[in-house]
């Protein structure tokens, strides 16, 4: 992997994302990616939920 195909904020999403799908509080991702507002935490993970949480990645399952 290069290192300049990735921005902070990807990462940053990607993190806040991962974190909340293992069970992790808001105030710990938030603690870890230095956001202020549980506002702006909810918006990164629940657009990166789409991706899991759709039709096809439960009709995958069946």
């Amino acid at each position: 992997m290069d290192a300049n195909d990735f921005a902070a904020h990807s990462l940053r999403s990607g993190l806040s994302t991962s974190a909340a799908t293992m069970g992790m509080t808001e105030i710990a991702i938030m603690k870890q990616t230095g956001h202020k507002t549980r506002e702006m935490v909810d918006r990164y993970v629940q657009a990166g939920l789409c991706y899991k949480n759709n039709a096809s990645s439960i009709l995958k399952n069946l």
